[in-house]
């Protein structure tokens, strides 16, 4: 159950029950290091009240104090060692299992997923599930397991003190049975008003030049200390509802050492138990609660971590894109067969149905929002085909491994994503096993060296996170180096050239033709210039093909076609 619940290994499970065991046997030896105390005062109410002469114990009581005192602390100590190498070790693990799942989703959970909710379950629920693991899991299963032994040893010395003793805890079960009912959905809003303010604050970094630009500074912060005003209620709201059915638990269980104090004397009176019966209840119950109290105050936390570990689940649920991890294709032709394809309950394309051949430029065209990014999108399967099928040298990619796949592409999209890192190693990420010869002269195909060597570190200079150092140009540039260097049969070019100057757009189309021979090329421009020597253009209107061929064919043929050639025309003018 916890394996499942908290989405632990199989050994980091055994690990937290190990702790608990070790917690359990902690708290025993706490319980039963009063008898040694219970031993002496009870010779000396013998001794004083002239039932026993005085002896020398003293030595003995102490001896046996010490023991349970060294017995207590390996067994803490055990219980520390594993309680905490293992909830560091299962935090790491979660952690990584959850980025490894989300390379393994398709685009369409991680398009519907904010990036501050994603680093919010990664970072922030993760990190709670980590304090569960840490202060509360092991403490609650140890609280409940030494409390039921010690009742059932006290059960064996006198049933009727014990089962006043624990009369409450049923009393005391329910209430804190109760507290998810009573503040589980006040503590998933909760959850979902932080996500809220952590989206507020992504967007306000992320746009702070806009915000300046636009004197919207003031308002836009107003509006984030709003939504972090009105969580502040709330969180109280929560802890007054969780907190009541706790301490409501706690005070019950308490009334037991009433009941045990006020029967027992009872008993006491009228001779049914002894004074060392009575006594050793006595001592007995206040431990026996300690364990039971500290079980309800580790609750509030667990049922805190039960909205966390539902997130995590969301993830690691999910179902993966999967696949073959080896293919062979005959060609590297890219096929879309009467391919359907929508998100949620908008259709995008309908009926696509066209080849890309292998040494050859297949270009997309059409109004904004046609289909053409999604084409490319399905065609290295970051998307499964709603109905009809994509093929790669035959192969339809639908069964193949995403990551096996994307070997055979390589990509620019319109978008573009640098690291905080030096130009070198943002280059590197097409090739990792590159040497520094074929980084410096896929960024010299790509026109890069002319902005690189003007840098005061020249390939190695950092470029600041996500590239911010450099122009949208520069950046283009870079990814478009990444193309190059990765060398793969199939190169998707989007918007490639989109934010680069006549000239410099010039000499990339001269060193894509020089660089994509052989290749399968299957490229989105909007400036139709650049693709009129293309061997195809698949012109889109509304998700379906409204024509195909040539540039001088689709002139002939293709309405949709010459009226974008007649817009761009204008515009040129």
């Amino acid at each position: 159950m916890l394996k499942k619940l908290y989405h632990l290994t199989e050994q980091g499970t055994k690990e937290i029950y190990k702790a608990a065991a070790w917690m359990t046997v902690y708290e025993l030896l706490c319980a039963l290091s009063v008898v040694p105390i219970f031993c002496a005062l009870y010779e000396m109410i013998q001794v004083y009240i002239g039932a026993k002469e005085c002896t020398s114990s003293v030595g003995l009581y102490i001896v046996a104090t010490i023991i349970f005192m060294l017995l207590i602390f390996l067994s803490y100590k055990k219980m520390y060692r594993k309680k905490y190498i293992s909830a560091g070790t299962e935090n790491n693990h979660l952690r990584m299992a959850v980025a490894d799942k989300l390379r393994k989703l398709p685009e369409d959970f991680l398009t519907k997923k904010d990036l501050s909710d994603l680093t919010s379950t990664i970072m922030d629920d993760i990190g709670t599930i980590d304090g569960a693991l840490t202060n509360s899991i092991a403490e609650f299963i140890a609280g409940i397991a030494s409390g039921i032994i010690l009742i059932l040893v006290m059960a064996f010395i006198n049933i009727k003190l014990t089962l006043w003793l624990a009369a409450c805890l049923p009393l005391a079960v329910l209430a804190m049975s109760l507290s998810n009912a009573v503040s589980g959905k006040t503590n998933l809003k909760n959850r979902n008003l932080k996500l809220g303010v952590t989206e507020g604050i992504q967007e306000y970094l992320e746009n702070i030049k806009t915000l300046r630009s636009s004197n919207s500074m003031v308002s836009y912060q107003k509006m984030l200390d709003s939504r972090i005003n009105r969580i502040v209620p709330r969180l109280v709201l929560y802890e007054f509802l969780a907190g009541s059915c706790i301490s409501i638990a706690y005070n019950i269980m308490r009334l037991g050492i009433g009941f045990v104090t006020i029967y027992g004397a009872k008993m006491l009176v009228n001779g049914e138990i002894s004074s060392f019966v009575y006594l050793a209840f006595l001592l007995m119950s206040v431990r026996l609660y300690e364990p039971l109290s500290q079980a309800a105050e580790t609750l509030g936390a667990l049922i805190n971590s039960l909205v966390a570990a539902r997130r995590i689940g969301e993830i690691l649920d999910h179902e993966e894109m999967d696949g073959v991890k080896e293919i062979a294709p005959a060609s590297y032709d890219i096929e879309f067969k009467n391919v359907d394809f929508g998100y949620e309950d908008e259709a995008v394309l309908k009926d696509i149905s066209f080849v890309a051949k292998q040494g050859e430029y297949t270009a997309l065209v059409g109004p904004s929002g046609s289909g053409k990014s999604t084409i490319t999108k399905l065609a290295a399967r970051f998307w499964d085909a709603d109905a009809g099928t994509v093929t790669v040298g035959g192969v339809d990619v639908s069964k193949v491994d995403p990551e096996t796949l994307l070997k055979l592409y390589s990509i620019v999209f319109q978008n573009v994503t640098l690291f905080h890192d030096t130009i070198y190693n943002n280059i590197l990420v097409g090739d990792k096993n590159a040497t520094r010869e074929q980084v410096l002269k896929a960024a010299e195909d790509a026109q890069c060296m002319s902005f690189i060597e003007k840098l005061p570190d020249g390939i190695d200079t950092v470029i600041g996170e996500n590239g911010h150092t450099l122009s949208g140009g520069e950046r283009q540039r870079l990814s478009i180096a990444r193309a190059f260097l990765k060398d793969a049969p199939i190169i998707l070019l989007d918007e490639s050239t989109a934010s680069l100057d006549p000239e410099t757009e010039t000499s990339i189309q001269a060193a894509l033709e020089r660089l994509t021979e052989g290749k399968t090329v299957l490229m989105i421009a909007h400036r139709l210039r650049t693709i009129e020597g293309c061997h195809q253009i698949i012109v889109l209107e509304e998700g379906k093909v409204v024509g195909a061929g040539t540039h001088a064919e689709l002139m002939e043929s293709c309405q949709c076609y010459k009226k974008i050639q007649h817009y761009q025309k204008e515009m040129d003018i």
